[in-house]
């Protein structure tokens, strides 16, 4: 959707929580934002033009369930991206054998792997993929249903081909954070592929940037808990988030 690359961070939040619960208020907003009535009503009279909602009293409905599909969302938050892929890079060790998930956020992380490391490189992601070619690695792309969404594999074989590999470390995406939910994701049959890989890993890490925060979806991957060791994003986290991340013992990297 075109449209998407003409709005701003803030209305790029409202757009994916609307996707996500079916409604927003602008009561709710002007409080999530801290900002005046009249600063949302205008991102909702923009965001009516660009045909991503449709105006209600106090509040919007979405005009579609539409998700942006992978080259649409590319582009959305690209140097938070890098920003994270680079640091996350810095995390992987020489000998290590790594699961590197789909996304927009995770190939900025092969494409900042130094050439010269021994390693092994696991991905269901063909976007990731294509970051790797050439590079003297070795390199498994796992089979199964191709969702053109995502440029990911997944379903039952890709499943089966997971089941049997064990990873140092695990790098993966989420569509959506929050405290209460912990991360979520819009597809189920990416999630059985995120939860199997982080059973089978040492260590598991998030790459999400600061859009990904407040934002919840249908599909759960993991609370905030002891199977995840490190969030890597781009932006300094709210104090509540802080707190309660560092109290279950995850390691939160700042790439800004």
């Amino acid at each position: 959707m075109e449209s998407l690359h003409h709005i701003n961070e803030r209305q790029d939040r409202i757009y994916r929580e609307l996707v996500n619960k079916g409604e927003v208020r602008i009561s709710d907003l002007t409080v999530k934002f801290g900002v005046v009535e009249m600063t949302i009503r205008r991102d909702f009279e923009k965001m009516e033009k660009l045909g991503l909602l449709k105006r209600t009293y106090g509040g919007a409905i979405p005009i579609t369930d539409y998700y942006p599909e992978l080259n649409e969302r590319e582009g959305l938050n690209s140097s938070a991206k890098s920003l994270i892929g680079k640091k996350a890079a810095e995390f992987v060790k020489n000998g290590d054998a790594i699961f590197v998930d789909a996304g927009t956020t995770t190939p900025y992380l092969v494409k900042n792997l130094p050439r010269e490391m021994e390693l092994i490189v696991v991905t269901n992601a063909i976007n990731v993929a294509t970051q790797i070619q050439g590079v003297n690695k070795e390199k498994i792309v796992i089979g199964g249903i191709l969702r053109d969404a995502t440029s990911s594999l997944v379903g039952p074989l890709a499943e089966a081909c997971l089941e049997n590999l064990s990873f140092n470390r695990v790098f993966l995406s989420a569509s959506g954070f929050t405290l209460e939910q912990g991360f979520s994701n819009a597809n189920g049959f990416e999630v059985q592929i995120k939860k199997l890989v982080m059973r089978n890993s040492k260590e598991v890490n998030f790459l999400i940037d600061h859009s990904k925060l407040g934002n919840q979806f249908l599909h759960k991957i993991a609370n905030l808990d002891g199977s995840v060791n490190r969030i890597i994003t781009d932006k300094e986290l709210p104090k509540e988030y802080r707190k309660i991340i560092e109290e279950q013992g995850i390691e939160i990297v700042i790439c800004s």
